[in-house]
């Protein structure tokens, strides 16, 4: 495709979005240092940043306000694609999130970040951004993530398929390995055998309607609990009214411990007390093709819901989006 589309760059804070001043550091109006480092390259951007945060400190309203004000530049705007700098640490989240709610729109939305900030001379921040723009200017439409990888290849992800980054490399990984492609050079080489996931039914109608709430309800988050050894269900405040919805990640092969119920370690105490409250348990990750073991038998005839075939991000995704609009979607 043509280089040609009209860009809007989104900032949102984090290393990427550092900017410079006299090459010294600074969060006022100075030039984004990515942008300072590319040279000519994004001059003609659109720019807008509406949240400037560290990616770790995000929280329920502030991705109200992002998406908004993503919303309000693309209906006005005549964009071709969105470019949107991101922090690594919860990019998948957000991805997840985007996908959920921009993925009705015809034209592509590239996620970037950057290990290392712009202003390291070995920072992955310019060959990021320029592998998204190069994305961008290829694809129809879409929402995606690129980076470069430790092994030097700069991988292109599917939004909707995206996990947090390893711990060891920093390196983004796509559920079951469906990695969309590569960037080689100046083009986009997508991956022979892998399928884009499903258009996300209803996206534009769920972003409309994040957009017409004055504010996120009293219940905007959800309880997130982790799988490893010896989670004592006893310690959480199932009681509390700022959540409704409580998503428990399961070990690799679907399971967590399903001792009895009245043991506080097993996922059937968690039940019986989100049930005394009139809240619901879901898990995840879980693979519908595998034959199901004796534990995740039992979690599936406790009625605990399975999020079946999505990685942790895209049902944490699922589940916020649903509570701030007041029922669970179409997934």
């Amino acid at each position: 495709m043509a280089d040609n589309k009209k860009v809007l760059m989104v900032f949102t804070g984090g290393g990427i979005s550092t900017r410079l001043s006299k090459k010294a550091l600074e969060l006022g109006v100075a030039p984004y240092a990515v942008l300072d480092a590319a040279g000519k390259f994004g001059k003609d951007f659109d720019i807008i940043e509406p949240v400037g945060v560290c990616s770790e400190n995000f929280t329920p309203p502030m991705y109200k306000v992002l998406f908004d004000a993503i919303k309000k530049a693309v209906d006005k705007g005549d964009y071709g694609c969105v470019l949107i700098a991101h922090g690594t640490n919860t990019m998948a989240y957000t991805a997840q999130l985007a996908n959920l709610l921009l993925s009705g729109y015809e034209i592509p939305f590239v996620f970037f970040g950057s290990k290392i900030d712009p202003t390291e001379p070995d920072t992955d921040a310019v060959v990021n951004l320029k592998a998204a723009y190069t994305l961008a200017m290829e694809v129809d439409k879409g929402v995606y993530v690129v980076g470069k990888a430790a092994d030097g290849k700069i991988y292109v992800h599917y939004a909707a398929y995206l996990m947090s980054a390893n711990r060891k490399t920093d390196d983004y990984a796509s559920y079951k390995n469906r990695v969309a492609g590569k960037i080689s050079g100046k083009k986009y080489v997508p991956a022979e055998d892998i399928d884009a996931p499903a258009e996300c039914p209803n996206a534009m109608k769920n972003l409309r309607a994040l957009s017409k709430l004055m504010g996120l309800p009293k219940e905007d988050t959800i309880l997130t609990i982790d799988a490893p050894v010896c989670v004592n269900y006893m310690n959480y405040s199932i009681a509390r009214s700022d959540y409704k919805y409580v998503l428990q990640r399961l070990h690799y092969d679907g399971t967590v411990n399903t001792l009895a119920a009245e043991n506080p370690f097993s996922i059937l105490y968690l039940k019986n007390a989100c049930d005394r409250y009139e809240k619901q348990v879901f898990v995840a990750p879980i693979d519908s093709t595998l034959v199901p073991s004796a534990s995740t038998k039992t979690i599936l005839a406790a009625k605990i819901k399975p999020l079946y075939d999505m990685p942790f991000e895209a049902a944490w995704a699922y589940l916020m989006l649903s509570t701030w609009l007041g029922k669970l979607l179409k997934k």
